[in-house]
């Protein structure tokens, strides 16, 4: 199955902790997110920093510094998130425009294929914000898992 990188998975992590915390009207400090997420503080600089060069996030230096979202949550979609730390993600190096290593290039079925799931796995991205993502996570409580990965993927079927 396709995986999402970590690098991204900690982004989204980030947005969303931003997105709980951005009613409070407060900057927030990497170390508090990395410290709420649970994620190695340096490579979320890496992320935040990656976030704020897409124009996502907010950053400011010094004492009482930090970060926060640069528009509402609701506007900012998880295809601008994985824009910013992965740029365009393919499902197959085969649907890289600038790839044309394989033998079958642009001969193979599946080809097309691998485009739709590129698609779909677009669409759900572009469909998907920080406010939905945030409202999903706030009906999740702490404590024993709810609902085990397992039977979330049994949903599909």
């Amino acid at each position: 199955m396709l995986k999402v990188s970590q690098k991204l998975e900690y982004a989204m992590r980030a947005m969303i902790e931003l997105a709980q915390r951005r009613d409070e009207g407060i900057l927030v400090t990497a170390r508090a997110i990395a410290e709420r997420q649970q994620i190695p503080v340096r490579f979320l600089e890496q992320q935040l920093g990656a976030l704020s060069k897409a124009g996502l996030v907010e950053s400011f230096r010094g004492a009482g510094g930090g970060c926060r979202l640069s528009r509402d949550p609701a506007e900012i979609t998880v295809a601008e998130i994985a824009d910013a730390i992965e740029g365009q993600i393919f499902p197959m190096f085969c649907l890289e425009p600038s790839d044309h290593t394989c033998f079958q290039d642009s001969q193979c079925g599946l080809q097309g294929f691998w485009a739709d799931v590129a698609r779909s796995v677009q669409q759900v991205f572009q469909e998907t914000t920080v406010a939905d993502l945030a409202a999903r996570h706030r009906g999740v409580t702490s404590g024993p898992t709810l609902i085990a990965p397992d039977q979330l993927l049994s949903r599909l079927n």
